[in-house]
C-alpha cells in the first residue's frame, strides 16, 4: 500500500470541487449554471481531453444503457461523457479521496449523480462480482500502476463474456527515460511506463482480444502545439485567458508537469496509445 498511497497523495488537492467551482466563477459561470460543456474544459485529464474520449467511446461500441466500469476515473470527466452522451450507467473508481469528492460534487452540479456511482478503490483488487460489466475503460491511470497484469486481469473477471475493455495510456517510447515531475508522478518510483506492444501482450495473456491498437503519439504532439500557438496569440492579442485548471489539478508544479510531458512527447520518451480488447464469449 505504500506504493498506492504515494500515488494518492500526488492527486490529493484541498477542497478540490470548490476551486474548480471558483474557477467557472472567475469565468462568469455560476454553479447554477454550469453545464458538462462548461467541465469539459477542466476535467479531462489527460491528453488530447474530450475529443479522445470520445474516440475511445467510439472505439467500445457502448450497447444502449451500458454499465461501464471506469477505472482510475479522477474527477469523472469521461464518466460524465459516457453517462451523458452514451446513456451508460458508469462505477466511477479511483484511489484518490479529494478526486472521489470532486467527482461526486462535479456529478450533482450537472444533474448525473443517478448514472454515475463514485467508488474509491483500487484497480489491481476490484470490489465487484464477476461479469459485471458490459465495458471497462482507463484513461491515463495504468502510469501509476505496476502490477498492469493483476489491473488487466480484474478487469477481464468483472466483464461479462464479449464485453469490452478499452484504454489511452501514456505509454513508454523509444528514446530513454522522461524527466520528473510529470503530470502523473512527482518522482520515477510513482510511473510505471512500458511499451504498447507489451501492454498488448499483457492483455491477450490474460485472455483477451485484440479488437485495436492504435498510436496516438503524432495526434498528441499536434494537439500540444496547437494550444500553444492558439495561447501565444491569445496573449497577443490580449485575449483573457482561456477556461483551464492545470494550475488546480497538478498542484503548484504544473508548470514544471506541463514542460516536462511537452519534451517528452517532442523527444519521444513517451507517447499516447488507445486500445480496445474482447473478453472471449465462450
Amino acid at each position: 500500500m505504500g506504493e498506492m498511497n504515494s500515488v494518492a497523495a500526488h492527486y490529493e488537492r484541498p477542497s478540490l470541487a470548490n476551486a474548480l467551482i471558483a474557477r467557472l466563477a472567475e469565468h462568469g459561470i455560476d454553479r447554477d449554471s454550469v453545464t458538462l460543456e462548461h467541465l469539459a474544459a477542466l476535467d479531462q485529464m489527460h491528453v488530447r481531453g474530450h475529443a479522445a474520449t470520445l474516440e475511445l467511446a467510439d472505439a467500445l461500441k457502448l450497447p444502449k444503457r451500458a454499465k461501464v466500469l471506469d477505472l482510475g476515473s479522477g474527477i469523472g470527466g469521461p464518466a460524465r461523457v459516457l453517462a451523458s452522451a452514451y446513456d451508460a450507467r458508469v462505477t466511477a473508481l479511483d484511489l484518490t479521496p479529494a478526486l472521489c469528492e470532486a467527482n461526486r460534487a462535479l456529478n450533482q452540479l450537472v444533474g448525473l449523480s443517478r448514472r454515475i456511482t463514485v467508488l474509491e478503490g483500487n484497480a489491481t483488487s476490484l470490489p465487484f462480482d464477476d461479469a459485471t460489466f458490459d465495458r471497462v475503460v482507463t484513461i491515463h491511470a495504468s502510469m501509476n500502476i505496476d502490477r498492469k497484469r493483476t489491473m488487466y486481469r480484474e478487469a477481464f473477471r468483472v466483464l461479462k463474456p464479449g464485453g469490452r475493455f478499452g484504454f489511452y495510456d501514456v505509454v513508454a517510447g523509444p528514446a530513454g527515460r522522461p524527466d520528473y515531475p510529470l503530470p502523473w508522478a512527482t518522482q520515477p518510483s510513482d510511473s510505471y511506463l512500458v511499451s504498447p506492444s507489451a501492454m498488448a501482450a499483457i492483455a491477450e495473456e490474460v485472455g483477451f482480444r485484440s479488437q485495436m491498437l492504435r498510436d496516438l503519439t503524432n495526434q498528441a504532439r499536434n494537439e500540444i502545439v496547437r494550444q500553444q500557438e492558439a495561447a501565444a496569440a491569445g496573449k497577443a492579442a490580449g485575449d483573457p485567458a482561456p477556461l483551464q485548471a492545470g494550475d488546480i489539478l497538478m498542484g503548484p508544479t504544473a508548470s514544471d508537469k506541463q514542460r516536462n510531458l511537452r519534451r517528452a512527447l517532442k523527444e519521444g520518451r513517451i507517447g499516447l496509445t488507445m486500445a480496445v480488447f474482447e473478453k472471449p464469449k465462450v
